[in-house]
């Protein structure tokens, strides 16, 4: 990514080396986090060593001064070492760790510091003036201290306690300003421990802090770990050490990752309690997808799809459906009506909306009777609990057969021979087989003849030998149960005509100039067929249709975000959809922007972590504030917890999706508020 965006050929334009600034950016935050990830680990299971040398302070000042010299020039802060002349010119430690510690505790003085002062005091500490001992302190005649104090937000007392436990911040709440990984304190203690000493806290909210690093100078019994000698740890280490620098740096301008204590309940979410394949998938197997929050019934419909060598992925809410679909591509999905933290309708709504998943089949399951509605929403089938056996085995043998079946069959029930010829050249190929029926008495006998092999019927209404009633109620007779039938005409339907085409029909499209490429695309949805698989002509088609009638075109969306590089990637993103993006980098900026209401705003995208206002209060406020209850908000989390979506909710949000952010998947959900 450094290559790309450094651009030495002169062949990207300044979007694409944004990208690549992006990609660099990112991959920095990534690599930083497993650095220190691989430090703690390496810390709390013992395979670790201390390379004890002879080290000068004068080493040591050099170091320092030269690794945040410029950040105090670029952030406006002194920058002061002093060095105590009763220290002798060496002492012996490890000079790898002791960098490391220093660089943790300065690179926290500067971030939490806006103005003022940072300041590194080595000294000759006086006997017993540390707190919490260690065997090589209590055995030492002699300690050197390194204290580095700050003029920053301080920490409270309150707070004091934990910030040395891994993942912990005493700012970490979803508004705090700062990034990090609260990792940083807790692997410094660790190395402390490491070279026989302690680090100690003096702070107050308010009034900056002092971090006390208390090391041996004698006697030195530093606590040994066996295991990784130092060549192998650097080794391991997975950027120079420069990079954490770096992402401070950074960090002036973009905040880093927003890591939060709750991340370490993720854990418990990755624990499998449906009991499904998820750990178990190989690249043949074939996968149903099964949308359901109840698990007993859950546990039914995946001892059912083992049974004819199906593997089973259980989904209970929809925002696990969108990832367990690009991970496990499954051949058909089961879908609950009723989920814990939305509807089946709106996850139906949200597939089929877009083109990347509106092929998989799907079967509708709920308590109500919802038939008609399921199959005009674009199910293959409906099914009412309670499922009897002699249902699911129905359901498990359509949905083998389907998935095996290649060719797909229409059958035009046309007496118009231009318009009849003009459907089959548009549908000819693909695997699309196509027979014409002129008449009535010909299309009836054509359906009955082909059964289940006939996947979708095209019927023109007025035909010369049958009404329209007969004919349609004829083919609903006759035709098998999943076959699907669009009703193509040029006739304006009567109330009581639409009433009898929305009981035995699945769509309804008027004949008009452009209705042919309608009638593609509406064809190719119902005969489940990848929107990949097609002719790049007819795929070309149809995306321009999404694109001409898509809903999000010429809306008013404003981005809330902290970090420019979500709010650059998104923006990006928006203008291949002419969505007119506004941003804004804190709450108060967007609550300004609704205010002003020029443009006005039909939508907004909420990050939740963001420093000073976070994303819960700003959607309080703009609830409360400017009693807009029909404005789409929609929560943008890093979070995936338990409770989540419910805190959303209660905040206002009228939805939520969880990052890293699936761009077709927001999109999607977009569509369906604009729709509402």
């Amino acid at each position: 990514a450094q290559q790309l965006y450094e651009n030495n050929e002169g062949n990207l334009n300044d979007k694409q080396v944004r990208y690549a600034k992006t990609i660099h950016s990112c991959g920095d935050d990534l690599i930083q986090l497993i650095n220190d990830i691989l430090d703690l680990s390496k810390i709390e299971s013992g395979f670790i060593t201390a390379n004890i040398s002879p080290v000068r302070y004068s080493e040591i000042s050099a170091f320092v001064e030269s690794t945040f010299k410029p950040i105090s020039e670029a952030r406006h802060l002194r920058f002061t070492i002093e060095t105590d002349p009763e220290l002798a010119e060496s002492f012996e430690t490890d000079i790898q760790r002791l960098n490391q510690i220093l660089k943790n505790l300065l690179s926290n003085a500067f971030k939490f510091t806006e103005k003022g002062e940072v300041k590194l005091k080595m000294y000759k500490a006086a006997p017993n003036s540390w707190k919490y001992s260690s065997p090589a302190l209590e055995k030492a005649t002699n300690v050197v201290a390194f204290a580095i104090s700050d003029t920053g937000i301080g920490i409270p007392q309150e707070k004091q306690n934990i910030i040395f436990e891994a993942f912990q911040q005493a700012e970490g709440s979803t508004s705090r300003k700062y990034g990090g990984t609260g990792l940083g304190l807790s692997i410094s203690r660790g190395l402390s421990e490491l070279l026989g000493g302690t680090i100690e806290l003096e702070s107050n909210a308010g009034h900056g802090s002092i971090f006390t690093l208390f090391l041996p100078l004698d006697n030195l019994d530093p606590i040994h770990r066996e295991g990784l000698d130092a060549s192998t740890y650097v080794a391991a280490k997975l950027g120079s050490d420069s990079g954490d620098i770096d992402n401070l740096i950074n960090s002036i301008t973009v905040s880093s990752d927003k890591g939060d204590v709750k991340n370490l309940n993720l854990v418990n979410e990755m624990i499998n309690e449906t009991g499904d394949d998820r750990a178990n998938v190989q690249p043949n197997d074939k996968v149903v997808l099964i949308i359901e929050d109840d698990l007993r019934f859950g546990k039914i419909m995946i001892d059912k799809a083992h049974s004819v060598g199906l593997k089973a992925i259980v989904a209970i809410s929809y925002i696990e459906v969108f990832d367990f679909i690009n991970r496990f591509m499954p051949i058909a999905i089961t879908l609950d009506v009723k989920l814990p933290d939305t509807s089946g309708w709106k996850v139906m709504e949200l597939l089929h909306n877009d083109l990347n998943y509106r092929h998989i089949p799907i079967h509708l399951i709920s308590g109500e009777e919802n038939r008609l509605l399921a199959l005009k929403r674009g199910a293959r089938s409906f099914l009412l609990k309670p499922l009897e056996n002699d249902s699911l085995n129905e359901l498990f043998d359509d949905i083998l057969t389907f998935d095996k079946k290649v060719l797909k069959k229409v059958l035009v029930i046309e007496d118009n021979d231009l318009d009849s010829s003009q459907i089959a050249k548009m549908l000819m190929g693909d695997n699309i087989e196509v027979t014409i029926a002129a008449t009535g008495e010909e299309g009836i006998k054509y359906a009955q003849d082909m059964g289940h092999e006939c996947d979708c019927i095209i019927l023109d209404y007025s035909l010369p030998d049958m009404s329209g009633p007969d004919v349609v109620n004829k083919i609903a007779q006759v035709r098998d149960k999943m076959t699907s039938v669009i009703v193509y005409s040029a006739r304006d339907f009567t109330k009581s005509e639409l009433k009898l085409l929305n009981r035995n029909s699945n769509s309804v499209l008027l004949k008009s100039v452009n209705s042919l490429e309608h009638l593609l695309e509406e064809t190719v949805l119902h005969l489940h067929i990848n929107n990949k698989d097609l002719a790049p002509d007819k795929r070309k088609i149809i995306e321009n249709i999404r694109i001409k009638e898509d809903i999000l075109t010429g809306k008013n969306v404003l981005v809330v975000d902290d970090d420019v590089r979500n709010l650059f990637a998104l923006m990006t993103v928006f203008e291949r959809y002419n969505i007119n993006v506004i941003t804004a980098e804190s709450g108060k900026e967007a609550i300004n922007i609704i205010n002003e209401d020029n443009p006005k705003i039909e939508m907004v995208l909420m990050d939740i972590m963001m420093p000073e206002m976070d994303g819960y209060e700003t959607t309080q406020k703009v609830r409360r504030e400017h009693k807009n209850s029909s404005l789409p908000i929609i929560a943008v989390t890093a979070k995936a917890m338990k409770g989540d979506r419910e805190k959303c909710i209660e905040a206002g949000a009228s939805d939520y999706i969880t990052k890293p952010v699936k761009i077709d998947q927001l999109l999607s959900l977009m569509r369906v508020w604009f729709y509402k």
